[in-house]
């Protein structure tokens, strides 16, 4: 082992000088086209589809946009979704948390589900808005391209696309044009392999398909931050459970799988299915007091699409596509929670599915005046996630058959299991005008009705200016709102104490009681942008943007006596209400630079970010945005030499973070993070070699944290290596 690791710490540095030396002897240029590169310029007119659903120019796209390339993604080793969003400006990517193992903060908007996440325009995070882990379950090998858009979508995607969309753009069959395999081992057990497969069948027939497997045990945090994982014993209720010189020791595998598949005939006929599976510890986060680590506290989520669209042409100016999607979202029954709320032993389960009928019309008018339009029906059946079960869910039963009953309560109090079903029905339009070869609009609406939670009216609007060539300025306003998840409308789990009152009744001390009146969030954003290509290979690009949301879904504390449950008394509770509101503000300013010497090319980026705003506390008064740093610095450069080499050194400061101010008014410490990406494409016959350093310094920081009873600072890892071989043939 200590050969390895002495060969994984020295090739980094012996790398960059093979690439560096041939290239300081001539600086002769090369052009960017002799490597195969296109100039950033030419980059900001690459087509983007999601910001308007149908193909436009980056640059004239009514939208803040950033898209990442395939060869960015694999120069800068994304892995998944998560490595990608946390080099974007800001963009706050906590990691180690409780509940969702990642939480996500886009523009001071806390919480993965906030935005929605897509692959080909088929939504495949959660259908009905349940907070999803955002990791390995959102891979990146087969991805041609990720389109960011920031800001408001409801006025095309309807519900859940409020703080912005990610849409994962795959790669064409004739692209790939064979099979790429890929298999990558390193440090704390970590294992990743992939398989992707393009190919023309026919003429007509176009097939790609693929899948990715993962699975590590992950760094051993009581060993690298020995003070915060003492050990102790494991109390509940007055009663030792375990005591401290029986402790398990600290326990966090993951494991993740996915698969794809996607059939085109004749560019009219599109047909797809997508899987992903991910495993987490449910422990983390939590302190060594207050949870059993075990290979079995896991919260394991799966996600399944299947699709198909039919493009048509009307003839002359009017085309059209029908959609149907079908869509599954369930936390498996072996998700199990060892923590102290449900006495370090309870099973979750929850399951929601959409089916989606889609009807678009594209109408060009003439050539500077353009409109879509469309219809949408949807269908919903959700089983929110469940209270802490004493056993498994069984999936064979219905709901309302499961036959569970509340811990220490002699079986006499049974727990209920919701059971939904309702509709969505929306309408949208949208014009595109070019009025003057410099300026050009684009307006829209949607109209959305919910059988649950009612109606949702969200218009857009864009002012797109080009006042020099190198130069464009975009004027944004837009609405979007934020569906009441069933999992915050029906949240519903707590425990009894075994005691009763005067009356009879179980005594609860405290309860996360359900509030099916729960209304989205609303949210109202303007935003500007400007960018200005200062050379064909130097851009700069600036935004700022003013937020107000109402309505915010909150979780408040009530000290009150409730007897929601017949037959007890619960003397303090909790629940989802729309309490007050948000206002987010900020900006940010991003630079790409590249150049050629010799045979070496060199890429710049860098962003600095900063978004700031309050919130309106339930108990009256203002708290910080949780889990959002005000300041952000990010950036990194990458060296590729003779077109095979390649060294990628980033590095990201974040600033202090704040917490969700339900959890702690204090801050996280600001922290500084080096990471570390190389390979050697094509470097026999097809193969290419990579390596990957997280925390290439090997510092201690911390992120912040979701919930009171977690570590306020949540731990993060220490330095992680890994190392692989890609093989295309």
């Amino acid at each position: 082992m200590s050969k390895i690791n002495a060969f994984i710490f020295l090739a980094p540095p012996v790398f960059l000088i093979s690439i560096l030396w041939p290239a300081a002897g001539n600086s002769q240029d090369l052009s960017i086209d002799t490597l195969r590169e296109m100039s950033l310029s030419e980059l900001m007119e690459v087509e983007v589809v999601t910001p308007s659903k149908s193909a436009r120019r980056l640059s004239a796209a009514p939208a803040n946009v950033i898209v990442v390339t395939r060869q960015q993604i694999r120069e800068r080793g994304y892995v998944n979704l998560a490595d990608l969003m946390e080099e974007l400006p800001g963009v706050d990517v906590n990691r180690n948390t409780t509940g969702v193992y990642t939480q996500i903060s886009v523009r001071g908007h806390g919480g993965n589900n906030n935005f929605i996440i897509m692959q080909d325009g088929i939504r495949t995070s959660s259908p009905t808005g349940e907070l999803i882990p955002v990791q390995d379950n959102f891979p990146l090998f087969h991805a041609k391209r990720v389109e960011v858009v920031f800001g408001p979508g409801s006025a095309l995607y309807g519900a859940d696309a409020f703080a912005g969309v990610v849409n994962i753009i795959t790669q064409d069959a004739e692209k790939i044009d064979g099979v790429e395999v890929s298999s990558a081992v390193g440090t704390d057990d970590y294992y990743y392999d992939y398989l992707n497969f393009g190919k023309k069948i026919t003429e007509k027939t176009h097939l790609t398909f693929g899948g990715h497997w993962h699975d590590s045990q992950n760094p051993d945090l009581s060993k690298t931050y020995e003070g915060a994982f003492q050990k102790k014993d494991l109390v509940s209720n007055g009663r030792v459970i375990v005591s401290a010189e029986n402790r398990e020791p600290f326990a966090a595998p993951t494991n993740s799988y996915s698969a794809y598949m996607k059939l085109d005939y004749d560019k009219k006929f599109t047909g797809g299915m997508t899987r992903s599976f991910f495993s987490h510890p449910t422990t983390t986060g939590f302190k060594p007091e207050q949870t059993r680590f075990g290979k079995d506290a896991v919260l394991e989520t799966s996600i399944e699409t299947y699709n198909g669209r039919y493009k048509h042409d009307f003839g002359g100016s009017l085309r059209g596509e029908s959609m149907v999607d079908y869509s599954i979202y369930t936390l498996l029954p072996d998700t199990k929670f060892t923590n102290i709320g449900p006495d370090f032993a309870a099973f979750k389960y929850a399951k929601g599915d959409k089916l989606k009928l889609e009807q678009q019309l594209n109408y060009q008018i003439d050539r500077d005046h353009g409109a879509i339009g469309g219809f949408v029906f949807e269908n919903f059946d959700s089983i929110p996630r469940t209270p802490d079960l004493p056993q498994k869910y069984d999936t064979g039963r219905d709901p309302d058959r499961q036959n569970f009953f509340f811990p220490n309560t002699d079986n006499s109090l049974p727990i209920k299991i919701y059971d939904l079903n309702y509709q969505n029905y929306a309408g949208y339009v949208q014009a595109e005008s070019a009025w003057a070869p410099m300026v050009s609009t684009v307006v829209g609406v949607r109209y959305d009705y919910n059988t649950r939670y009612g109606d949702a009216v969200n218009p857009r609007a864009a002012l797109i200016v080009t006042p020099a060539e190198s130069t464009t300025l975009k004027l944004l306003y837009g609405e979007s709102f934020r569906a009441p998840p069933a999992e915050f409308a029906y949240r519903f789990f707590g425990s009894f104490t075994g005691a009763k009152n005067a009356s009879g009744e179980y005594i609860s001390n405290f309860f996360n009681l359900p509030n099916p009146d729960l209304k989205p969030e609303k949210l109202r954003t303007v935003e500007t942008n400007i960018v200005h290509n200062v050379t064909r290979n130097f851009i700069v690009q600036a935004s700022g943007f003013y937020t107000r949301v109402s309505d915010a879904q909150t979780s408040v504390v009530k000290n009150e006596i409730s007897h929601f449950i017949e037959g007890a008394e619960i003397r303090g509770f909790s629940r989802f209400e729309n309490s007050g509101e948000r206002t987010i503000f900020g900006g940010d300013l991003r630079a790409d630079y590249q150049l050629a010497l010799h045979k070496t090319n060199i890429k710049f980026w860098g962003s600095y970010s900063w978004v700031d705003g309050r919130e309106d506390l339930p108990g009256g008064g203002e708290g910080p945005l949780g889990l959002t740093a005000r300041n952000h610095v990010k950036g990194g450069a990458t060296v590729r030499y003779a077109e095979k080499y390649f060294i990628t050194p980033k590095f990201s400061w974040i600033d202090r973070t704040s917490l969700f101010s339900s959890v702690s008014t204090g801050k996280v410490p600001s922290y500084a993070l080096v990471n570390l990406h190389a390979g050697v494409d094509d470097f026999y016959k097809g193969l290419s070699f990579f390596i990957d350093v997280r925390n290439l310094l090997d510092e201690n920081y911390f992120n912040a944290a979701a919930l009171r009873q977690s570590f306020i600072f949540s731990p993060q890892d220490p330095r992680k290596i890994y190392a692989g071989l890609s093989y295309k043939f």
